[in-house]
């Protein structure tokens, strides 16, 4: 079975992790690999290794909506003649597409907990 320790060796090869402590991580690695263990389906190796990466993909999500509420973020920056902007909305966008994709990848060991009805 794998530990919120596992997730943040996981979570910690993302390349924008880098700079941030275990300890700094560890509440979304705790918060990623819960929101997996709470959907895995019944009769799912408890060691297979797409939990892993899934909490790892969802453990980065979970971060990143806590990076959100620091203030200097996402300011403008002038370095010489080179601007730097960031856009949290679409930076939140491509995190939804990462977070979205990770959970269609587990469709395996997953339950369907939601139900969509899209109508004309």
């Amino acid at each position: 079975m794998y530990t919120a320790d596992n997730v943040c060796s996981v979570l910690t090869a993302y390349s924008d992790m880098e700079g941030y402590t275990s300890q700094q991580l560890m509440p979304s690695c705790r918060d990623g690999l819960n929101w997996v263990n709470t959907r895995l389906r019944e009769g799912v190796d408890e060691n297979d290794p797409l939990i892993l990466t899934t909490a790892g993909a969802m453990a980065h999500f979970f971060f990143f909506l806590k990076k959100l509420t620091e203030p200097d973020k996402y300011q403008n920056y002038k370095v010489g003649d080179v601007t730097v902007k960031q856009e949290p909305l679409k930076l939140f966008q491509f995190e939804k597409e990462l977070r979205s994709q990770a959970i269609a990848d587990a469709c395996t060991i997953l339950r369907d907990c939601e139900f969509y009805c899209r109508g004309k």
